[in-house]
């Protein structure tokens, strides 16, 4: 659908045609048209398109089930690719409009940042917000333009502040926090000297990067949990000193290696380039 409009330049008339959207008659953009709408020649913005589309979906449920199973069979790796980029935007989006950089150690890599709700109770506050995912809840923040609440920790400091109350990081704090924990039972006492000689008897650092805190190291599985294999904490670390320390599918990782590995934000050859380049950068004093 278009408009028309008199141009006049001199003495002569020239009729100049506007693209609207036929819906909502909005002027249509290169920012609120699709370009395969403008390449055939519909005129329909972004947003009237979205809901029209929302609408036929759920008057042809069915019908459009087995077209997106069909669609998604022809063009799996295509899918897969841009689900991977959408969500390391959404991810730098998010880690970016919080300073783009750890709260606590301010590490900067963004494959190794998550977002802390800074008062604790996040899994209620999800349920408030009516968000089941991760994914759901950066998409939530970035929506909300980045509220109140919330700051970016790494895996490492995110993961203290979870167990702790405060990061590793912080020692004079920590020490204090983490003794006293200890004083609560002897069930934290033991906990605690079952995971120092599973760290001791997988070699004291991450595999990938050589952090040694204690506090930061936990075991991975190399090749993936099986359904035989799915044992976490210190049931996995009973299983492990009992067995006498397999190395075969075993390894110490720090949060930040094993969290970025497993939520595929990035390679372990990409880790290890990256911590020889720290490396060198480290050497050279830079």
């Amino acid at each position: 659908m278009v408009k028309k409009s008199d141009d006049k330049k001199g003495s002569e008339n020239r009729i100049a045609y506007i693209p609207v959207c036929r819906e909502c008659s909005v002027m249509l953009t290169d920012e609120n048209w699709y370009p395969s709408d403008k390449k055939g020649h519909s005129y329909i913005c972004k947003k009237c398109s979205f809901e029209k589309n929302k609408i036929w979906q759920q008057n042809n449920r069915d019908r459009y089930i087995q077209s997106m199973k069909k669609w998604y069979q022809n063009n799996r790796d295509r899918y897969d690719q841009s689900q991977r980029e959408y969500r390391h935007r959404l991810i730098n989006d998010v880690i970016n409009g919080y300073g783009g950089k750890c709260a606590c150690c301010d590490e900067t890599r963004k494959e190794y940042l998550s977002i802390d709700h800074i008062d604790g109770n996040g899994n209620k506050q999800r349920r408030e917000i009516g968000v089941s995912s991760s994914r759901e809840f950066y998409c939530w923040l970035r929506q909300n333009n980045y509220p109140e609440g919330f700051q970016v920790l790494c895996f490492n400091c995110n993961m203290g502040k979870g167990n702790y109350s405060v990061s590793p990081h912080n020692k004079e704090v920590f020490e204090k926090e983490f003794e006293a924990k200890l004083e609560e039972s002897y069930n934290s006492r033991y906990n605690w000297a079952l995971k120092l000689d599973i760290i001791e008897n997988y070699g004291n650092k991450c595999a990938l990067c050589g952090e040694d805190n204690p506090h930061c190291l936990t075991i991975d599985h190399i090749n993936g949990r099986s359904l035989e294999d799915n044992l976490t904490g210190i049931a996995l670390y009973l299983k492990l000193k009992n067995e006498n320390y397999p190395k075969d599918n075993y390894r110490l990782l720090c949060y930040n290696c094993n969290c970025a590995l497993g939520f595929n934000r990035i390679t372990e050859e990409k880790i290890l380039q990256q911590n020889k380049h720290l490396k060198e950068k480290r050497k050279n004093g830079k």
